[in-house]
């Protein structure tokens, strides 16, 4: 029960016959339930504001200032409060602060207020309302549209935040994307529902080495698509030589590119290449397993080397790679230059020191709970927010993956 949920007023719905009589007595208990409702609003009030002021002084929402007496702390000023459900209540902002301000630390604010989390809604100037939701707003499901993007500069659907802000990234804005998680998170099932939006786009080519064979592979047979995948652990050679090959068509590319512009504008005849990597640490390992030649390259080395390439300049020739690992640490993902190349991460469950270390310190503190999130439950930062909750969408079994491949993935032109 919320810290403050047992002072909230609620009026009575119900009255008995002798209160609803006309009459000077009638309208006596009226007055005086109407009197008793307002003054337990005001003492409602009261206690929020209070605990709201703790929590910004303990959270370090506040202002330290230096008086003759000491140091005083400033607080942001509670405006109206509504008693709901749910309960909500005004906040000006002091000088300084934006409403992201308490986004970081609102989860642990709503905490002290008995809130399971809490929504900002910015206002006009500056003030903000925040609402206290009791229930987990990412416990509830929601599937994937059966939609599928016409180019790949519209944007697919990503997830949904805990103010139920829907995410959405175009495939040929200049971000790779990173995906981590442990088995079961949830973390190929979302990856099933970005490729069934993006492969009917005339425009994208999904290509990438899968050793899974689940991802990639057979599911997408008959399409125009399949030439550029590779999979499965039976010729690793076959891995190495597709990533040097779209190593090669980048190169291509970039020698190409017109006078007086810096970058390649994707279109149906160069499109823009996808490369996903499935297991990308399982396949290192698989690779590093292989004998050495006797002169130059490994067939491990081969891999980093050309994944490195596709990731530092593979922006401006219309590359986009999408790294799948269950743990992004830097000696399996090809070091710790390849991990900072992504712009847009996504972390499932994983172990907190996990998250940290895809997302930086931020976060850090939500680490803990993270690592028993249910699955379908992640954490994003990117497209120019910072590290939050989603809920991503949720497309079916694995036969409907399968199935919407296989009736919408673009074909080759005969």
């Amino acid at each position: 029960m919320p810290a403050i949920e047992h002072l909230r007023p609620r009026p009575s719905g119900h009255r008995s016959g002798r209160d609803r009589a006309p009459g000077f007595l009638g309208r006596m208990r009226q007055r005086r339930a109407q009197r008793d409702y307002e003054a337990s609003v005001l003492t409602f009030a009261y206690t929020l504001k209070g605990e709201f002021r703790d929590a910004c002084e303990y959270l370090r929402v506040c202002h330290y200032v230096s008086v003759a007496a000491g140091i005083t702390v400033r607080t942001p000023r509670v405006g109206e409060v509504r008693v709901g459900p749910p309960i909500s209540f005004t906040v000006e902002l002091m000088p300084g602060q934006e409403p992201e301000d308490f986004r970081k630390p609102g989860r642990r604010m709503a905490h002290t207020l008995g809130a399971h989390g809490l929504r900002i809604e910015p206002l006009a100037g500056r003030w903000v309302r925040l609402v206290l939701l009791e229930a987990d707003p990412l416990a509830e499901h929601f599937g994937l549209p059966p939609v599928t993007a016409g180019s790949g500069t519209e944007t697919v659907l990503l997830g949904r935040t805990e103010d139920r802000t829907t995410l959405g990234h175009a495939i040929a804005d200049p971000a790779h994307l990173a995906v981590q998680g442990m088995n079961g998170s949830g973390k190929s099932a979302f990856v099933y529902g970005l490729l069934a939006q993006l492969c009917a786009a005339p425009d994208v080519l999904v290509a990438g080495s899968d050793i899974t064979g689940l991802l990639l592979g057979r599911v997408w047979d008959d399409t125009a698509h399949r030439e550029w995948q590779v999979v499965g652990t039976h010729d690793l050679e076959a891995h190495a030589a597709l990533l040097e090959q779209l190593v090669a068509e980048m190169d291509r590319r970039l020698a190409t590119i017109p006078r007086r512009e810096d970058k390649i504008t994707p279109t149906v005849t160069v499109p823009t290449v996808l490369v996903v990597l499935e297991e990308f640490p399982g396949l290192l390992r698989a690779a590093g397993a292989v004998p050495k030649p006797k002169s130059g390259k490994s067939l491990a080395e081969r891999i980093v080397s050309a994944q490195l390439r596709l990731l530092s300049e593979g922006r401006k020739a219309a590359f986009r790679v999408l790294t799948l690992a269950q743990r992004f640490e830097a000696t399996a993902v090809g070091g710790g230059y390849a991990r900072d190349q992504f712009a847009l991460r996504l972390s499932f469950r994983v172990p907190a020191d996990s998250l940290a270390m895809l997302h930086g310190d931020d976060a850090r503190p939500f680490g803990q709970e993270h690592a028993n999130a249910d699955p379908g439950i992640a954490y994003l930062s990117g497209l120019g927010r910072d590290c939050e909750r989603i809920r991503v969408p949720h497309l079916g079994d694995y036969g409907e993956y399968v199935d919407r491949i296989q009736s919408y993935g673009r074909r080759a032109e005969s």
